[in-house]
């Protein structure tokens, strides 16, 4: 079934050039939309994963501020005097300390240290920097007791006695705390100065940055913030926070940035970087990803969005393959029934229950047409025989036509010799008469066949002498036309035969009107008054006189006349039978505005 598709597609298209071209603009537009859409889905998760990415850095730069900003709060009471922190603290800077310490100043120290601790619970550790003392001590949030710390063991020391100044940054480090390390970054400040120089540490975790970090759900592995503070020691940038596994040594490419921007690397990689001071002018939190994986991550739809619109484009491939083989089949059913009509099977029917619109319609029109053109070809047939017909009548009224001529000439003139006039007007119509029916000519001018009709009438007249009166209303415009002979005779024929009145008082009547019906029709309209016809009769005879033509004896009459009428002119000709104002009937005859001249004229024409 799909070959077939196949091969019926590629024939059409083989073919139909115009269908071809549609078919290329309407995958184009395909092409269009689904570029289109690519591009709109790429735009839109590239916006939203920077929006995502900028709101995960608005937050580590609000925890990491806040978390310095709430590094005075310890000082708290350091400063106040009258608190128990200060007096111990005092003490323990002084310059000529104790060292190492009672077990009662430990005591103190640890409450000391605990008071700072409580004030912010991401401090992890708090140390004490006396340069008077020889040990130093520190305390983790987790132990019961202070203790000394070395330098070996606290990473900061060798910063705290290298620099001055009231506040430091000190980066991530890890901090031993017994059988397990912590890793911290840590924040300095400096004693009052009745503290004789002494400083405070405090270490920070970073669990509530990789909290921030791990909420946010970013899918792109790639997508790395860090958070760096200026070391003045070494001119270089160190780490205070990497939410990559994969952490990095080198942060000097990090540029302060307010907004994303696209730079290589020293590998030759192009990433997107956002960066910023956070906290203070000394750190900077910027986060980054690399453009390749910024192009897979936004193209997540793409490969799904391609899939669809090639579905939908294989769809209407099959679809339109489909219909093409449903018309094509429909279209073949059509081809074979011309082809059965062709061979003369005019009987033939095409079906006409087809599924495309217009198909039925197609069929239905080509079978009318077959019933049309097998009626056409048994009137031409009838009127080719009748035509035969009237010429062997008319070959035999010709035989020896003078035998006859001569015969009614010689009894006229005994007539008139006997003194019988009227006789001999009688011989010399029935004499014009005979030479009428005779004629060769089919087409004559309407005074000509008007004055034949009066002969005719002349020997009803005779007969029935003043038993009928015959009038005659054409308008002048008719006599300019012609039609064909012998077109009243039949009705008078007819009239005198079944309509006549012999036994009545009333006087018989029959009147030849003739006017123009429209710019191509004449109207002639004979009424008399006779016996007419009930509803029925006259429903039945017009019945068959629309009946399509059978070589029957029922032909002649008012059947051969309608039937010549129509042959001559066309369908839209022909008798019309009526009941007439004068109680019999009313016969119109409508023909078509032809003069002899154009007649003759069509009959020259090829």
């Amino acid at each position: 079934m799909i070959n077939k598709f196949s091969k019926l597609i590629l024939l059409f298209f083989a073919k139909k050039s115009f269908f071809f071209t549609l078919t290329v603009i309407y995958l184009s537009i395909l092409i269009l939309i689904c570029s289109f859409t690519c591009a709109f889905s790429f735009n839109q998760r590239k916006n939203a994963f920077f929006t995502n990415a900028e709101s995960v850095y608005k937050q580590l730069k609000k925890d990491y501020s806040e978390t310095i900003d709430n590094f005075w709060q310890i000082y708290i009471p350091i400063v106040d005097n009258h608190s128990n922190v200060y007096s111990t603290l005092l003490d323990y800077f002084s310059t000529n300390p104790k060292s190492p310490l009672m077990v009662a100043e430990t005591a103190e120290l640890r409450e000391a240290l605990r008071e700072i601790m409580s004030r912010d619970s991401q401090v992890q550790w708090v140390a004490l920097y006396s340069p008077y003392r020889n040990d130093n001590y520190i305390m983790f949030n987790t132990a019961q007791s202070p203790t000394i710390y070395s330098a070996t063991d606290f990473p900061y020391m060798d910063n705290m006695l290298s620099q001055s100044g009231n506040m430091k940054i000190y980066p991530l480090a890890s901090m031993p705390t017994g059988n397990t390390t912590i890793s911290t970054f840590a924040l300095c400040g400096n004693t009052p100065s009745s503290m004789n120089g002494g400083k405070i540490i405090a270490g920070y975790s970073i669990s509530s940055l990789e909290q921030i970090y791990k909420n946010a759900e970013i899918s792109s592995s790639s997508l790395t913030y860090t958070l760096t503070v200026y070391n003045q020691l070494s001119g270089s940038p160190e780490l205070i926070y990497q939410s990559s596994l994969n952490k990095k040594d080198d942060f000097s490419y990090i540029p302060k940035e307010t907004t994303v921007q696209k730079m290589r690397t020293d590998d030759n990689q192009y990433i997107y970087i956002r960066s910023g001071a956070c906290g203070n002018s000394k750190s900077i939190l910027s986060y980054e990803i690399s453009q390749k994986d910024l192009f897979f991550y936004a193209h997540k739809n793409t490969p799904t969005i391609f899939l669809l619109v090639l579905a939908f484009a294989l769809l209407s491939i099959f679809i339109y393959a489909l219909m093409l083989h449903f018309i094509a089949h429909e279209v073949n059913t059509i081809r074979s029934g011309l082809m059965e009509i062709g061979k003369n099977r005019l009987d033939y029917r095409i079906p006409t229950d087809f599924h495309q619109s217009g198909f039925s319609e197609i069929a239905e029109s080509i079978n009318q047409m077959t019933i049309n053109l097998n009626e056409n070809i048994e009137r031409a047939y009838y009127y080719e025989l009748k035509q035969k017909e009237s010429e062997l009548a008319e070959l035999q009224s010709k035989f020896n036509p003078h035998f006859l001529y001569n015969s009614l000439e010689m009894l006229r003139s005994r007539c008139y010799q006997n003194g019988d006039v009227q006789t001999a007007n009688i011989i010399t119509d029935l004499s014009g008469i005979f030479r009428g029916f005779i004629g060769s000519k089919t087409f004559i001018p309407i005074p000509e066949e008007l004055a034949f009709t009066k002969k005719y009438l002349s020997l009803f007249g005779a007969r029935y002498r003043d038993q009928v009166q015959i009038r005659f209303d054409i308008d002048n415009e008719c006599l300019q036309y012609g039609i064909i002979r012998n077109l009243f005779q039949p009705l008078i024929e007819n009239y005198f035969v079944h309509g006549f009145k012999t036994s009545t008082e009333e006087k018989n009547y029959i009147c030849f009107r003739g006017q123009s019906l429209d710019e191509k029709t004449l109207l002639f309209t004979v009424e008399d008054n006779g016996v007419g016809m009930t509803d029925d009769e006259l429903i039945q005879l017009n019945n068959k006189l629309s009946e399509p033509i059978k070589l029957s004896t029922e032909s002649y009459g008012l059947k051969n006349l309608q039937q010549r009428i129509q042959l001559f002119y066309d369908n839209d000709c022909g008798l019309t039978i009526q009941h007439g104002k004068l109680k019999g009937l009313s016969i119109q005859i409508k023909v078509r505005k032809l003069t002899c001249a154009e007649y003759e004229a069509t009959k020259k024409s090829p």
